[in-house]
């Protein structure tokens, strides 16, 4: 691919115009379900959309499709399936006659304006390693003033001044992969794009924010939501139960619909309007919510954050509104502070609302607004919590019968529960045991089921079965109870080889297993289980016993911290792969082992 000629020019007015044109290397045979039809989408709302040229070069000669071809403008929502509505259109034009061998050459503009940011800039140019030509040209007025930054893999920008215009450009050949450090904190892993901005700061986009979020969360004195605000603060006087009650309504009683139109994507709907329509967006929900503990003498703002991308990168980049895609509240009651998320379901409590770990936050207030960190604690309770009981009593030539039990908190049960919820009964009934079957292979199933704690957030699996014991050399392997694992965490040379290495946080787990064994457990042995230590940053704690006849075995994990320097990876990579081979048996009498 030869990307070339992309133009980007910063007008005063708050516009970014992108000429771009992309030509396409030689059209071999795979390409040409991928060629065969130019589809480009964009937001009416906010951008304008000029095609100039689409071009087939065959050889010397040359093919202008647009003068008997014509772009179809579709208007499809592409995100309906995830409850988000944004207006966009879609125009898309299939190459007739597109030959292998042929090279397609297509030029537009994008023009992009958003009414809610006044006359802000900002943009991200992402270029493709790999790409044979890329050549950027970007200008504005000197009176704007545009701030820039390259990410690592951008060659070095060329700048210049001609008159009242500032250049910035960039010209490279075969852009090389940067070769980011695997494992590592998003903050690290940036590469291949421009930044523009022309922010002072966070504190700029927070104040430019706020009365968007003010003016919404004004409520009509007799309106509706005023009405359930009293109600609540007749039902309690409890501030924390007040804000359970608000958070209860705006999580169960509007659902979850992003409205992207008419400037939906930064302004948010009024709150009246949110709870007529009994739909919204984050922001909508956010608003409902500010406004009912406002209403509730609860100190409360909004706060935006970056969900599934940028994370810890976010200090790092140039301030810029594009960085979020998300908002909820945060309200402090007693001098302390809850996140409250008007998108989630089921947050019965807010004691058991832990802080969001989407690392950075920036509060939304007319001034001094900030990034603030958000990152909990380590998990104070198993995230997954798996219990296993075997009742092999009546001998081990006889049935075992097998019952475990997989119990879910926090996040990942309301995702299970969501998942479950929209199966049938025999979908989920599949979908269990194929997801028994995997973790417990050697269990034949007689039934499985789920239930759901609303009180607690727990969803729990349940397998009800059979167990074939395996007694090779007399001696049951007890697989619950394995630790370690075989990675690779050597990186290749470079400056960011010593980047710090990330982990899944906040991450605890614990296996309980249960073996009632026969003759009241007479002769049996267990292999030494004990074992207490932390490893890059994940701790880990193991024991077990034979206790009348009942071997009683657990295993403990919780991760302590988000990532851990790269100066332990090579001790870790060992320990963790010599954990893998410590295997842990129960003995049969008279066959050895250590009680």
């Amino acid at each position: 691919m030869l990307l070339r000629d992309n133009q980007v020019a910063f007008l005063p007015d708050g516009t970014v115009s992108l000429f771009w044109t992309d030509t396409n290397q030689v059209v071999t045979p795979d390409d040409l379900s991928k060629l065969g039809t130019i589809s480009i989408t964009w937001n009416p709302e906010t951008d304008m959309l000029r095609i100039h040229h689409v071009l087939i070069h065959r050889g010397s000669q040359v093919i202008d499709l647009l003068k008997d071809q014509h772009f179809t403008v579709l208007h499809r929502e592409t995100n309906l399936e995830r409850a988000a509505i944004d207006g966009r259109l879609t125009a898309t034009l299939p190459i007739i006659g597109l030959a292998v061998g042929d090279i397609v050459d297509i030029s537009g503009t994008r023009t992009h304006h958003d009414p809610a940011l006044g006359r802000h800039h900002e943009a991200r140019l992402n270029l493709l390693p790999g790409t044979m030509q890329t050549e950027i040209d970007a200008t504005w007025n000197k009176s704007i003033p545009i701030q820039w930054r390259v990410l690592p893999g951008v060659p070095a920008p060329v700048t210049s001044t001609s008159g009242k215009i500032d250049t910035l450009s960039v010209s490279a050949t075969n852009l090389a992969d940067p070769h980011l450090p695997k494992f590592a904190p998003e903050r690290f892993r940036q590469a291949d794009a421009i930044l523009f901005s022309d922010w002072h700061d966070f504190a700029e986009i927070s104040a430019v924010m706020a009365p968007l979020y003010a003016k919404a969360s004004t409520l009509k004195p007799d309106g509706a939501v005023a009405a359930e605000a009293t109600r609540i603060a007749h039902a309690t006087a409890d501030p924390v139960a007040q804000a359970e009650a608000a958070l209860a309504l705006v999580q169960e009683q509007v659902r979850y619909l992003f409205v992207g139109l008419n400037d939906g994507g930064y302004v948010p709907a009024a709150a009246d309007d949110t709870w007529t329509r009994r739909y919204g967006d984050c922001k909508g929900k956010t608003v409902l919510l500010l406004a009912l503990l406002h209403q509730l003498h609860i100190d409360a703002q909004p706060v935006l954050v970056a969900a599934g991308s940028f994370g810890d990168a976010i200090p790092n980049f140039m301030p810029a509104p594009g960085l979020f895609n998300h908002v909820l509240v945060r309200a402090t009651i007693d001098g302390r502070t809850y996140w409250l998320d008007g998108t989630r379901m089921d947050d019965r409590h807010l004691a058991d609302i832990r802080t969001p770990s989407f690392h950075w936050g920036l509060p939304i207030q007319p001034e001094g607004g900030a990034l603030v960190a958000m990152m909990p604690p380590p998990a104070d309770k198993p995230i997954r919590d798996t219990s296993l009981r075997l009742d092999a009593s009546a001998g081990l030539d006889k049935p075992v019968v097998a019952h475990a039990e997989v119990t879910f908190r926090g996040d990942a049960a309301l995702t299970i529960r969501r998942q479950l919820a929209s199966l049938s009964t025999e979908q989920r009934d599949r979908t269990l045991r194929q997801v028994f079957g995997k973790r417990f292979d050697y269990i034949t199933p007689t039934d499985v089921l789920s239930r759901f704690d609303a009180s607690k957030g727990e969803e729990t699996l349940v397998l009800n079965g059979t167990a074939a014991l395996d007694w090779t050399d007399n001696a049951l392997e007890l697989t619950g109870v394995q630790m370690g694992e075989s990675v690779d965490l050597s990186r290749e040379p470079g400056a960011q080889a010593d980047a710090p290495y990330a982990l899944p946080y906040p991450n605890a787990q614990r296996f309980r297993e249960t073996i009632i064994l026969p003759d009241g457990g007479r002769g049996y042995t267990l292999d030494p289980l004990a074992f207490n230590q932390t490893i890059a940053a994940v701790a880990t704690h193991r024991e077990g016993r034979i206790n009348n006849g009942v071997v009683e075995l657990e295993t403990d994990t919780n991760t302590l911290a988000p990532e851990y320097p790269a100066s332990e990876a090579a001790a870790a990579q060992q320990l963790l792969r010599h954990q893998l081979r410590e295997h842990v048996y129960l003995h049969r009498p008279g066959t050895g082992g250590t009680s």
